[in-house]
């Protein structure tokens, strides 16, 4: 019984990407699904959705699995600088629910914002990383992969033929669906789509290259095979270079840690041709010439709108260094005080909700304290990665860190989630690949002989 309950436990898991996309899809789609109204909060945006219910399952499931034994820690510890950005990071979000300023409009409370974005995740990984089994976390990886591989065909079928609810693309023919204003329908933001599958094209990238190594083609060859084709098709109609480019470093690095210099020049000359094809395609697309000036538009381009977000998030953080300007308060503060800090109005239809950079969006929202937590961690998790090329959800995290260069990859419920188990994954990737490598190691069985050979000897002389 108590075996089951384990299993059971370990599979919900499993489940998670299928539950954090049917939150996401929960948001972007509520006015069609009924009984919305009971998971609304005080405020216009502040909801529950099926993913903080899962993680309060989570819980639940694991205090009647410690008081009956079910379940146990594992002998995982939780690595120093994860420790140390969790408690940053809580300290730095009660310090924004008990003091900072409220800014009109109030788009949710902070409360609601810290727990959806920060507490449940942080439990999550935590969770994940102490009480699960070790072969979970691989198929974690298996079903993130045919998660993202079905949010592709989804979106992918919108982009083509139009028939789900919502625009088709944006009016730069970007595809953006699922992501959706939920009132209006119309599109959002094509980066959070890229921030949803640029990890499934890593991951699928580094599994393919290894099971070449390993010489295994079976049905995990497969599933990583088509989910590297279709969420790969999905990254490119994003058309978010900032993902091209971390998706380009994060395997540059791969490749260097992966093969010796020949095979690295080899790896490294073919992915300047993949490359420099899609840069020769892009070259002709509206979103190109926008940003290059080829073409009028009546709003800034993105470079220049980038120096204007630049230039309010250095403000933000000098005006308010310890508290930043809250959680999800970052548009109307910057709405309130872009003419006096700009000196004109902003040249976008609406200000833009965050800082356009990971760090600095840390900063703005969450105070000093949650910059450092996240600065911590970062460094803490790649120092000790040592981009072993074993580990691919590290180079996942490298290019979450070049794309946080110029956007924000974080400030969605799935896109959180998603950084968090990344953060988890690499920590567990690094436990057993060390772990591997001891087994390996031609000085480890010697060490153990001499060790047994003593044993026997004393117990000899004993008797």
């Amino acid at each position: 019984m108590k075996n089951t309950y384990n299993r059971f436990y370990n599979l919900l898991f499993v489940l998670a990407p299928w539950v954090i996309m049917a939150g996401m899809l929960q948001v972007n789609f509520q006015k069609f699904l009924p009984y919305q109204r009971i998971f609304k909060g005080p405020n216009f945006f502040d909801y529950f959705t099926v993913t903080d219910i899962f993680v309060t399952l989570l819980v639940g499931f694991l205090a009647y699995g410690l008081v009956s034994g079910a379940i146990k820690f594992n002998k995982r510890e939780l690595p120093l600088e994860l420790k140390i950005a969790a408690v940053l990071l809580m300290a730095a979000g009660l310090m924004q629910v008990l003091f900072q300023r409220i800014y009109e409009p109030v788009l949710s409370t902070p409360t609601e914002y810290f727990r959806m974005l920060f507490i449940f995740p942080l439990i999550f990984t935590v969770l994940l990383f102490r009480t699960t089994e070790e072969a979970t976390a691989e198929k974690l990886v298996k079903s993130y992969m045919l998660t993202a591989t079905f949010f592709s065909i989804l979106a992918l079928i919108q982009y083509l033929f139009g028939v789900f609810p919502g625009e088709q693309y944006d009016f730069m023919k970007r595809l953006t669906w699922p992501y959706l204003d939920f009132v209006t329908l119309k599109s959002s933001s094509a980066n959070w789509a890229a921030f949803f599958v640029t990890p499934a094209v890593i991951f699928s990238f580094i599994k393919i290259v290894n099971s070449f190594k390993k010489v295994d083609f079976g049905g995990d060859f497969l599933i990583y095979n088509g989910g590297l084709f279709l969420s790969a098709i999905t990254l490119y109609l994003t058309q978010s270079y900032g993902a091209f480019v971390a998706v380009f470093v994060a395997l540059t690095l791969y490749f260097f840690r992966f093969f010796k210099t020949k095979g690295f020049i080899i790896a490294f000359t073919l992915l300047l041709f993949a490359a420099g094809a899609i840069y020769a395609i892009q070259s002709g697309t509206y979103k190109y010439m926008v940003l290059t000036n080829q073409v009028h538009y009546r709003y800034q381009n993105s470079v220049a709108s980038r120096g204007d977000i630049m230039k309010m998030n250095l403000a933000m953080i000098s005006a308010h260094p310890f508290l930043g300007v809250g959680l999800n308060q970052y548009q109307s503060y910057f709405s309130a005080n872009q003419k006096a800090i700009l000196g004109y109005q902003y040249g976008e239809l609406q200000p833009p909700p965050h800082a356009h950079n990971f760090f600095l969006s840390m900063w703005t929202s969450l105070g000093f304290f949650g910059f450092l937590g996240m600065l911590i961690l970062a460094a803490g998790l790649l120092w000790r990665s040592g981009f072993k090329p074993d580990q691919p959800a590290v180079f996942i995290f490298i290019a979450i860190m070049i794309h946080g260069l110029i956007d924000s990859y974080y400030w969605r419920q799935e896109t959180a989630y998603i950084f968090w188990m990344v953060v988890a994954l690499s920590y567990i990737y690094s436990i057993t690949s060390e772990r591997k490598r001891s087994h390996q190691d031609p000085m480890v069985a010697p060490k153990k002989i001499k060790v047994a050979a003593k044993e026997n000897e004393r117990i000899a002389v004993k008797f």
